[in-house]
């Protein structure tokens, strides 16, 4: 339905699994965050489909391995599934009840959650940490301990702020039930309301905040660019100009979007520069709805 007027072109550029490699890098994990800039999807397919990548080969090699193992279209969709999915703590249920046709068992989406944490185990954990960090229970001693002593399960700052400043408060992010035992007392935590909500907070707040940076700098710094913008589509920006123009497009949103990140500095044993930086793929076309 919408196609370009005459002598003109479509133009998106998008960030390449944004969400993903912010997870790897909330989660405090080089491996993870240097498989979702690779294409973390295909690193789940490829074990999936018996052909595990080595975290030990180079870019190029993995890079074409995964060419490789997204022509497998079934599997590699099953994966992406699997990680956006588990990345967000959504359940193997709600997984087989959400997409049946992927998942015909809710066994069979429990053994590729476990597959999936098994290769990046610090995404589960993460998960935890950041739940026990925020969790907003108020302090409360222990039968059985000594006066002055508390309870350090206890300690919640009830909030969570992204590295842009955004902050979100937090009211049920843990549970905690009492569990007596051999005449002893133990309080246990589990997943609460606002578990789910904290976890997809922080990599989610900080994609649109890239994302709506990175648009404003093309405004502004480069406006006859800037003119040409038209939509925000998820972690995609779209838009539409002469022919003439659409090289010059291209290389300043690539450069633009492609800019290192200073709110996410990296630990330099990571090997992967001063800040994360986050590639883009682009395309284009006269018809948006088939636009290359």
């Amino acid at each position: 339905m919408f196609q370009a007027p005459a002598g003109r072109t479509f133009w998106a550029r998008d960030y390449s699994g944004i969400e993903a490699k912010l997870v790897g890098y909330f989660a405090g994990c080089p491996i993870y965050t240097r498989a979702a800039g690779l294409g973390v999807h295909a690193f789940l397919a490829g074990h999936m489909l018996g052909r595990p990548f080595d975290f030990q080969w180079s870019d190029a090699d993995i890079r074409a391995a995964i060419k490789e193992v997204k022509q497998d279209k079934t599997t590699y969709d099953t994966a992406k599934r699997i990680v956006h999915g588990s990345n967000y703590m959504m359940t193997p249920r709600k997984m087989a009840f959400e997409y049946p046709e992927t998942f015909p068992t809710v066994k069979k989406a429990a053994d590729l959650q476990g597959l999936y944490f098994d290769i990046f185990p610090a995404i589960k954990r993460w998960h935890h940490q950041l739940c026990e960090r925020v969790d907003g229970t108020k302090r409360r001693t222990s039968e059985g301990i000594e006066d002055g002593h508390i309870d350090p399960w206890t300690l919640g700052v009830c909030h969570a702020r992204n590295p842009f400043g955004y902050t979100h408060r937090f009211y049920n992010v843990l549970n905690w039930d009492r569990i007596e035992y051999e005449g002893k007392a133990e309080w246990v935590s589990s997943f609460g309301e606002d578990a789910k909500r904290l976890v997809s907070f922080l990599p989610q707040s900080t994609a649109a905040a890239i994302i709506k940076r990175a648009t404003k700098r093309i405004w502004y710094d480069y406006p006859w660019v800037g003119q040409s913008l038209r939509l925000l589509i998820h972690d995609e920006i779209f838009g539409e100009c002469d022919l003439a123009g659409l090289d010059t497009c291209l290389a300043v949103s690539r450069a633009v979007m492609e800019e290192p990140i200073p709110e996410l500095p990296l630990d330099p044993s990571w090997g992967m520069g001063e800040y994360l930086t986050i590639g883009t793929e682009a395309k284009v076309g006269t018809s948006w709805g088939a636009m290359r």
